[in-house]
């Protein structure tokens, strides 16, 4: 294999690792009810000293909702280019590799997102319509580095031009970057969970990248 699927291969696997040891330590260590939900949460004395310190903000809330659905909206655009090279080409499979790819890696958050909902690890420090809801990983801090980095390194490949290329990446870049720091400074989760959101969407941008980089060496060879 070459030189970038080996750095996007253990750049993933570093990454999955800190996640799964990060999971588990919120299982096993100084877990107790902590925050206005007084549900039990892991690592609770440095998850509560920061959820005190920053407290709660509707405005950072609203506006990383927003960045949400920027992020969603970024989704879409990539979907959009798909069905333009499908319709172009004519034919569904003549659309980008990497595309495909991508929408393989979306399936991969959207199970991760599915699985954290019904296997609880931590509950947010504040109530949800009265009642207790799942925290980890914080769903816009995996949305933020799924984007921002699959986005990244598909951009890297098809735009040839380096303004183009810096500027569309320093975007969702910047864009991901606002949003996991609102959605921490909003109060709605544990610092925990924004990490781990990180941490997760993270791996799955590095198999995405490692993927690519093995298309990219299969068409250098053709």
């Amino acid at each position: 294999m070459g030189k970038k699927v080996w750095i996007y291969t253990a750049v993933a696997c570093v990454l999955m690792l800190a996640f799964a040891a990060l999971s588990v330590v919120l299982l096993t260590v100084d877990v107790r009810n902590a925050g206005e939900s007084n549900a039990p949460v892991g690592l609770a004395t440095i998850n509560e000293a920061v959820f005190e310190a920053l407290g709660q903000n509707e405005l950072c809330l609203k506006i990383s909702g927003v960045c949400g659905a920027m992020m969603i909206a970024a989704i879409g655009v990539f979907g959009v280019t798909g069905l333009v090279q499908v319709i172009r080409r004519k034919g569904i499979l003549r659309a980008d590799k990497e595309l495909y790819a991508m929408l393989g890696g979306f399936a991969l958050f959207g199970a991760a997102y599915l699985m954290f909902e019904y296997m609880i690890i931590n509950y947010r420090p504040i109530l949800e319509d009265g009642e207790l809801a799942a925290s980890y990983p914080s769903t816009h801090a995996m949305l933020a580095a799924t984007v921002a980095g699959m986005g990244a390194v598909y951009l890297l490949k098809y735009l040839k031009t380096k303004f183009w290329h810096g500027l569309l990446c320093g975007f969702l870049v910047g864009l991901a970057c606002v949003t996991v720091t609102l959605r921490l400074f909003s109060g709605v989760h544990w610092l925990t969970d924004i990490v781990g959101g990180v941490l997760l969407g993270g791996a799955i941008s590095a198999v995405y990248g490692s993927i690519c980089a093995l298309l990219e060496k299969s068409e250098a060879k053709e």
